[in-house]
Parts: structure tokens; C-alpha cells; sequence
């Protein structure tokens, strides 16, 4: 992890040096992370594509102007969910009330192929746990999102969200917690077998 992570960080000085060749590999390295949060975000495949796309080329252009960031993915993401976040703002500046908690909440969908767990687990129970987690709100769901699915730690999560750390932490195990509630009342067994998963999202 430390060694790709400082690859990353190579690649990033590189791009800020005006290596073109940098641009695209961290384009390359980073899309598929940015297209799955994008469209979690806004569900509208080919306005993510746009805003990856305007993002990148925004970054080069102000390349001299940019400075060195402790985490790549997570300065890609932040950048990202702000582009994405303000062109839906602009659409819907009608939507007054809308507007007022885009910046709070954004509707986090989970689907069934995404509930990966070690070990085979029927397809009711699998369900049941992407149904648990899609009734959890807004917040706790992005949170675990980025921590769980994309492998961000709190720090990462706290630029790319804009909230304090201790808030991120308090969503996470609020999070955890409404979900073993969940699990148990229905699959106790399936509780038992969401352990490892559970560990990785909380503390």
C-alpha cells in the first residue's frame, strides 16, 4: 500500500511538472473509482462522464497553479462530487428546498452485486443485506460507501466530504450499529458471517 501510494504521489509531481504522459495515467489509475462514485451520486451515467472528463482538463490547465495533496484518489473524489453536486444544483435551481440540503445529503444507491462477503451466502440473505443497507440515511450510506466499497480512511473521507472527522466516525458506527440491528432481527446466522465486513467499516 505505502509503495502505491507513493506512485501516486510520483505521479502527481510528475503532472505538476507538466508531464502529460503523468495526466493520463493518473487518469487511467483513477477513472473507474471516480465513474462509480459519480454515479452513486448523481445516477446519470454520461454526466459523470463529463464531469471526469471537465475535471481533467481543468486540472491541466491549472496544473502551475495546483499544489502537492496528501491523497490523490481523495482530492480527485472531493473535486469530482463538487462538479457533480454544482451542475445538479444548476439544473434544479428551481427546487429551492432541494438546493438548500444538496450539500448535507446525496442518495446513495447500493445494488445486490455490490454485497460482497467471504463465503456463499443465499441470495435472500444477500438481498436482505442490500436492502438494510439502502434504508440507512443519506450520509451514513456515502460514508460507508467511500470507507467500505472504495477503501478510503476517515482522514480521505473527511476532505472529500467536507465534514469533521469525528462526524465521519460518528456516521460510520451509527451506520454499523442500525445494521447489525438490522441483520440480527432477520438472519441472525448472516450477522454472525457480516463480522469481518462489519470490523473493516467500524473502529
Amino acid at each position: 500500500m505505502v509503495e502505491y501510494t507513493s506512485n501516486e504521489q510520483r505521479l502527481w509531481e510528475s503532472f505538476l511538472d507538466g508531464d502529460l504522459k503523468a495526466w493520463e495515467q493518473i487518469f487511467k489509475l483513477f477513472y473507474r473509482d471516480l465513474y462509480g462514485y459519480g454515479i452513486k451520486l448523481s445516477a446519470r451515467p454520461e454526466l459523470t462522464k463529463d464531469c471526469i472528463h471537465e475535471l481533467f482538463v481543468v486540472l491541466w490547465d491549472r496544473r502551475a497553479h495546483l499544489d502537492e495533496v496528501g491523497s490523490v484518489k481523495a482530492y480527485l473524489l472531493a473535486s469530482l462530487r463538487r462538479s457533480l453536486l454544482k451542475k445538479i444544483r444548476k439544473e434544479r435551481k428551481h427546487y429551492v428546498d432541494w438546493d438548500e440540503k444538496v450539500h448535507a445529503t446525496v442518495d446513495i444507491q447500493f445494488s445486490p452485486e455490490e454485497i460482497i462477503i467471504r463465503g456463499e451466502i443465499k441470495a435472500d440473505k444477500r438481498n436482505a443485506l442490500y436492502k438494510a443497507l439502502d434504508s440507512l440515511p443519506d450520509r451514513q450510506k456515502e460514508v460507508l460507501y467511500l470507507k467500505y466499497f472504495n477503501g478510503m480512511s476517515y482522514d480521505e473521507i473527511e476532505e472529500i466530504l467536507g465534514i469533521n472527522y469525528q462526524s465521519i466516525r460518528n456516521h460510520a458506527y451509527r451506520a454499523v450499529k442500525s445494521l447489525r440491528k438490522i441483520m440480527d432481527d432477520q438472519f441472525s446466522e448472516v450477522a454472525i458471517s457480516l463480522f469481518p465486513i462489519l470490523l473493516v467499516i467500524s473502529f
